[in-house]
């Protein structure tokens, strides 16, 4: 099974993702702190890791860098005012999505899902189709 994990600090954004991105065929866990996801990406190393940069966290610039450190093929979504940084362990975009109204976290949310499908189709093809030299 497919795991995503969400890192925010904020009890309300962590609810609001993990009901909006379950779905039957993926686990999705949550985390309050970069500890906490350290220690969960140690246990179960998830498919993509959506890291909530909405709000101030002055851990948050920390546990990014720590992440790309430790795990550099990590596929990281950091939600950014009015953007999403989508890293899919080899390439990285930004989708820009500037409105602060509801339509605007609704469009939000929506590209966050497509990019979350994006980031764990191209998982899986890294699972089923290795580079030539590492099957």
């Amino acid at each position: 099974m497919r795991h995503v994990l969400i890192v925010s600090p904020h009890r309300a954004s962590r609810e609001l993702l993990l009901r909006f991105l379950s779905e039957p065929e993926l686990a999705v866990g949550a985390a309050e702190d970069a500890d906490a996801a350290l220690a969960s990406l140690a246990s179960t190393p998830p498919s993509v890791v959506v890291v909530d940069l909405r709000r101030p966290d002055e851990d948050h610039p920390l546990f990014l860098a720590l992440l790309r450190k430790r795990y550099p093929a990590q596929a990281v979504i950091a939600l950014i005012p009015g953007s999403l940084r989508i890293f899919d362990g080899s390439h990285e975009r930004v989708l820009e999505v500037r409105d602060d109204s509801a339509e605007g976290l609704h469009r939000l949310l929506s590209a966050l899902k497509q990019a979350v499908g994006e980031v764990l189709a191209h998982h899986l093809l890294r699972v089923f189709r290795p580079p030539v030299g590492q099957a």
